[in-house]
């Protein structure tokens, strides 16, 4: 992996939650992971114990392992050695998300969210 400056002039961020990564510059791997229940109720309150994660088994279940079967030949030639980056605006990142500037050899971002609506009967 060839190495190469980044230049960024200017960046707004609002919010970076719940396993993502915001770089500037190179990385040799990420792996951002999240593992969430989210739950709307309506009305009465409850425990955050009411919804435990050995419950569910998607939480345990092995994710499937991705085999790329053919070769990808590449050559890249970088004219200028920097990466120039005038000006981005991120409202939000969540969920094992990433931006990057740079390089980035190898990436495995995982997520997996449970959601719940409970609403009350209509009696």
């Amino acid at each position: 992996m060839k190495r190469r400056n980044s230049k960024v002039s200017h960046v707004y961020v609002n919010s970076v939650a719940y396993g993502s990564v915001f770089q500037i510059g190179d990385a040799v791997k990420a792996d951002p992971y999240l593992r969430a229940i989210a739950v709307q109720k309506e009305g009465a309150f409850f425990d955050a114990n009411d919804f435990p994660f050995a419950s569910f088994p998607m939480f345990t279940t092995p994710f499937p392992k991705i085999v790329s079967t053919l070769p990808v030949d590449q050559q890249h030639i970088h004219h200028d050695p920097n990466i120039h980056v005038h000006s981005f605006d991120i409202e939000g990142m969540t969920g094992a998300s990433i931006v990057q500037i740079g390089s980035l050899k190898e990436i495995d971002a995982k997520a997996r969210i449970k959601h719940f609506r409970i609403v009350r009967d209509e009696d």
